[in-house]
């Protein structure tokens, strides 16, 4: 099983040119961060505001997703733009099926996962709410709808925090222990701490660990 996920960036238009050029620029870097930690992980920034990643170790998509939920929504804080994109930084979509092909020097992935998350990502960008979407190819309708629900208040969870709750969230994510985050940061780990249990991390980390221990190819029958 392999994942694709398709994002834009909310109300992208709202940032002056110079502060879409840079966050362009530090997602980047960020794909080269990932790619250290998930083997295989691949990810492109197309349309000038969408995102396309393709993740061999499918379980891992909703991790990355919220992962790059929060580092738009930290990078918008620095900017004067839209509120949407400050409190959303991010609408995604996931796809998730057993065959994909992928060539990173022809700049191709394709398959049935790209073709459900990108045509699901149009689906959602149409309408005048913000909210995210996942779909597995196989799956039941109904498992469908259970996983929408799912990825939602996960989603919708992320969307409630301030930068101050999305930075140290964004870390413990990346593994950092809240002594690093602190130096990181430059505050008291007791504050670490505080944002950390008022974002309700616990509940967020079961949460995504869950999704990453589901039986994909069960769910596809």
């Amino acid at each position: 099983m392999v994942a694709t996920l398709s994002a834009d960036i909310v109300r992208s238009t709202s940032l002056q040119t110079d502060d879409l050029i840079e966050l362009r620029n530090r997602l980047l870097n960020l794909f080269d961060y990932l790619e250290k930690d998930y083997h295989g992980f691949w990810a492109r920034i197309v349309k000038g505001d969408g995102i396309e990643c393709y993740i061999p170790e499918h379980r891992y998509v909703l991790r990355i997703a919220v992962l790059l939920k929060l580092f738009v929504k930290m990078q918008a804080d620095k900017c004067d733009c839209s509120e949407m994109l400050q409190k959303y930084g991010i609408r995604f979509s996931i796809g998730v099926s057993r065959g994909i092909y992928e060539n990173r020097k022809q700049d191709i992935i394709d398959g049935p996962a790209i073709y459900i998350s990108g045509r699901n990502l149009d689906i959602i960008s149409r309408k005048t709410n913000v909210y995210s979407i996942v779909e597995v190819d196989g799956a039941s309708e109904e498992m469908n709808c259970f996983l929408d629900s799912y990825v939602a208040m996960v989603s919708n969870l992320v969307d409630s925090y301030s930068v101050k709750k999305a930075e140290v969230v964004y870390y413990k994510l990346l593994g950092f222990k809240e002594r690093e985050i602190s130096e990181r940061l430059g505050i008291f780990q007791s504050s670490v701490n505080t944002r950390s249990t008022n974002a309700q991390w616990g509940l967020l980390n079961i949460a995504i660990k869950d999704f990453e221990n589901l039986n994909f190819g069960r769910i596809c029958g």
